[in-house]
């Protein structure tokens, strides 16, 4: 944690804790090994030209203001006619610690992957429909693994195959928040998610397929990872800097609601399977992760 606060000078209100703009150099480093840890690219997608430094501490400080949070998520695969493990998990990891901090936060998502996030429990829980920004009136908006339209205004997953029919146009809340001048968050771990669009070169430039799929809606701050459920659970893990308090889900919780997708129907994003996996990756690799980032605590 950061080193204790000298009293204000005389005639001057004190810092408050939350939210503060002064970062101590443990802290500091302590942000930049959490970038290190959840960039760590397991899949071998080639994430490392997408990070952007500094971005995870200063998205972690503006939700720290935050009145209310909408958070979407759901990767839905045609293929197999099932949603991702990769996403809900880290949503709601991301929605608890905000409810813990009082700051309350709402689920949005469509109909192919509504049955995922009421299996982890995930609620107040909205469909999309154009109107829902206004009705819900966030301060801030987080999109944990989402597809974003490319270019050509439709919507591919990481092969180069158009999924737009089976995929609502949830990053248009996005598009209006930018407008609108509210806050926004952007976690994926491909190129082709809500956020990437401010790094749309780099995807187009290092990432498989990155010229058909790269995303080109923004958010004012992208967190890129090796998987996105990790991404969330690094942000998690800077809010808890921030705050002093361990608010990083179990190992118990990740497993419990990984394997709840996947009693659901879920599956794993990149094996196509229905098995209690992300990525390609054993639930060990993200129980790990979570120890390694409590760690820094």
């Amino acid at each position: 944690m950061g080193k204790a606060r000298e009293p204000a000078p005389p005639n001057q209100p004190s810092v408050p804790p939350v939210g503060r703009t002064v970062t101590s150099s443990i802290e500091k480093n302590a942000f930049e090994k959490i970038e290190q840890l959840i960039a760590q690219d397991p899949a071998g997608r080639n994430i490392a030209p997408l990070v952007q430094p500094g971005h995870l501490e200063a998205a972690a400080r503006t939700l720290t203001r935050a009145g209310r949070v909408l958070i979407t998520t759901g990767f839905f695969v045609p293929s197999v006619e099932a949603g991702e493990t990769d996403g809900p998990p880290g949503a709601k990891a991301l929605g608890a610690a905000l409810e813990t901090l009082g700051i309350p936060a709402v689920y949005v998502t469509d109909a192919w992957n509504a049955p995922y996030l009421r299996a982890i429990g995930a609620k107040p829980l909205h469909l999309y429909e154009p109107g829902l920004l206004e009705r819900l009136a966030p301060s801030h908006l987080i999109s944990v693994e989402r597809v974003g339209r490319a270019e050509d205004g439709r919507y591919y997953n990481m092969r180069g195959e158009d999924i737009s029919p089976y995929t609502e146009p949830v990053d248009e809340l996005f598009l209006q928040a930018a407008e609108q001048g509210l806050k926004s968050i952007g976690i994926g771990d491909g190129g082709n998610e809500i956020g990437m669009g401010g790094c749309a070169e780099q995807v187009r430039a290092h990432v498989a397929n990155g010229q058909t799929i790269a995303c080109v809606v923004a958010t004012d701050y992208l967190i890129a990872c090796g998987v996105s459920n990790w991404g969330a659970y690094g942000l998690v893990c800077a809010l808890s800097l921030l705050n002093s308090r361990d608010l990083l889900p179990s190992g118990k919780a990740l497993r419990t609601e990984v394997e709840a997708i996947v009693a659901s129907g879920g599956v794993d994003g990149v094996t196509r399977r229905n098995e209690p996996t992300v990525d390609g990756q054993p639930l060990q690799a993200s129980t790990h992760l979570l120890a390694q980032l409590r760690a820094l605590l």
